[in-house]
């Protein structure tokens, strides 16, 4: 009879379409979950983004300065989510730390990660900003390096983050190319051009995301043309 075959059949159908449903479900998360960094792929800096590091940087860290030991713990804490950003859980880069300058019997780390070139590894492009003054640079070269990370590029661009005033105020001014290796060659070096961001963190032009993201992709395409030239 009809209601006995409905009897049986609602349920297998009911059991085989929730099975299909699941199965799909799966792998589309399965898809979803080869690469998390595809979701970045391609994509300029986003207003949100500089919004977010400016406001860990100057709201949650708080001021940075050399003279107070509350403004070097601010200091440390802007390094740690520096090297945290870049990292292979967040923008997938493996973090290199060097050049430890003192300063009040404490060390001071150079941060940076590699866009590894193409055709020419050995020439290394530096794109800088300083974690002991502006905001606004730093949070600039961090988009920057997330726009580009997936692109390629001849040379090696490499984003370094560097304690400005130590590198300026030893006995004789320290170069940053002192953090090439031996076989690298100096390609160019780049820096955000910030309006007040020499003014130090506590001081100059409050920006935000917005005003930032052109400035941001500017730089991006500056990046580019330079690592393009000869």
């Amino acid at each position: 009879p009809a209601w006995k075959i409905a009897m049986v059949g609602v349920p297998i159908f009911l059991l085989l379409s929730t099975g299909w449903a699941l199965w799909i479900w799966w792998k589309k998360s399965q898809d979803d979950s080869v690469d998390p960094r595809l979701a970045l792929v391609s994509v300029a800096a986003e207003v949100e983004e500089l919004e977010d590091t400016l406001y860990k940087l100057s709201r949650v860290l708080g001021p940075r300065d050399w003279n107070s030991l509350e403004g070097r713990v601010n200091m440390r804490r802007a390094v740690a989510l520096i090297d945290g950003t870049l990292s292979p859980r967040n923008y997938g880069f493996a973090v290199e730390t060097g050049e430890y300058l003192e300063y009040a019997g404490e060390r001071w780390p150079t941060v940076w990660v590699d866009l590894a070139g193409v055709s020419d590894p050995t020439r290394i492009l530096l794109v800088n900003a300083a974690y002991d003054q502006g905001d606004a640079s730093v949070a600039v070269v961090l988009a920057v390096a997330r726009d580009l990370r997936d692109e390629e590029f001849g040379p090696t661009i490499r984003f370094v983050f560097h304690p400005a005033q130590l590198y300026l105020g030893q006995s004789r001014e320290k170069p940053l190319i002192d953090i090439l290796g031996e076989k690298e060659v100096h390609g160019a070096t780049l820096v955000p051009e910030i309006p007040d961001a020499s003014s130090g963190p506590a001081e100059g032009r409050t920006w935000n995301g917005a005003q930032l993201k052109p400035l941001a992709d500017a730089f991006a395409q500056r990046v580019r043309e330079s690592a393009r030239a000869r």
